[in-house]
């Protein structure tokens, strides 16, 4: 049996505030398969979702820096919780986990990071400062300059298993080089003999 016209309006401007079939069922006295019937009969989408009472209003980038805190030599701690398999700094933001060197050097840099993301100061174990974050690009050339300026640079085009130095090489943070794809394949035949 269809609603009366002055229902249908009151439906329509529950709809409009956002109301969702339970409460225009309960405010307008109608059931909720009534109301559902409505909403698609007056071209009314779903009612939007409303966002957890305990959902954080932070930004991603505003949160990671909230679960810092200033130590010395401008180095920054983190206080959150770290993986349980290599300590790795990480967070949870509406319900997604994050790496926190990874967010910081986004919101420090305004670009997403290639790579792992590492601090490259005196402190790399425990500091996340965002100033002290370098990704893969990064790292590569702190330390191709550090190589250069320790004697260490080396002018081979390839490695003695034949990849190219200009794709595969990289540094140990002494500013020494190897070659990427050597260290992958050995860490690869490490892991299959263990």
């Amino acid at each position: 049996m269809p609603l009366d016209p002055k229902t249908v309006d009151h439906l329509a401007e529950l709809f409009a505030q956002g109301a969702t079939n339970r409460a225009v069922s309960q405010t307008a006295g109608v059931d909720r398969n009534t109301a559902a019937r409505y909403r698609a009969q007056l071209g009314f989408g779903p009612a939007p979702k409303r966002p957890a009472p305990n959902r954080s209003t932070l930004t991603v980038e505003q949160k990671v820096l909230t679960l810092m805190r200033p130590a010395e030599g401008g180095h920054m701690e983190w206080t959150g919780r770290r993986t349980k398999s290599n300590g790795t700094p990480v967070f949870t933001h509406h319900e997604r986990t994050y790496t926190a060197r990874s967010v910081a050097f986004r919101a420090h840099t305004g670009r997403a990071p290639v790579g792992y993301v590492t601090a490259e100061c005196d402190q790399p174990e425990w500091c996340v400062a965002p100033a002290h974050l370098e990704d893969e690009p990064g790292r590569t050339r702190a330390r191709a300059a550090l190589a250069v300026i320790t004697g260490r640079a080396t002018s081979l085009v390839e490695c003695s298993r034949g990849h190219a130095t200009a794709e595969h090489r990289r540094y140990l943070p002494d500013g020494t080089p190897y070659c990427g794809a050597c260290h992958a394949e050995g860490k690869r035949a490490r892991r299959a003999a263990a």
